[in-house]
């Protein structure tokens, strides 16, 4: 019995992989800053990277998730193929 009714294709699942991979990425980018010592003030929590960068690498993230759910591939399919090349 063949089901004709998927919603996620292969694409989209690969699609919300690379998007949660990216925005791990971006969290992992984020992360970083603390001093050694708590007491001593650390720059480093203000650079570029982490407030800037990371937060943009992360929702472009969520983007990608959202655009793999919402996307509509069609299904491929074998037997598809071989009907439209024997047509011609």
């Amino acid at each position: 019995m063949e089901n004709d009714n998927i919603y996620f294709t292969k694409k989209n699942y690969i699609m919300i992989l690379a998007g949660i991979i990216v925005f791990v990425l971006g969290y992992f980018i984020m992360s970083g800053g603390n001093p050694e010592d708590p007491s001593d003030y650390s720059d480093d929590i203000f650079n570029f990277q982490r407030l800037t960068l990371a937060p943009f690498i992360v929702i472009s993230g969520y983007v990608i998730v959202l655009f793999g759910i919402i996307k509509n591939f069609k299904p491929e399919s074998d037997t598809e193929e071989i009907d439209s090349s024997t047509k011609k």
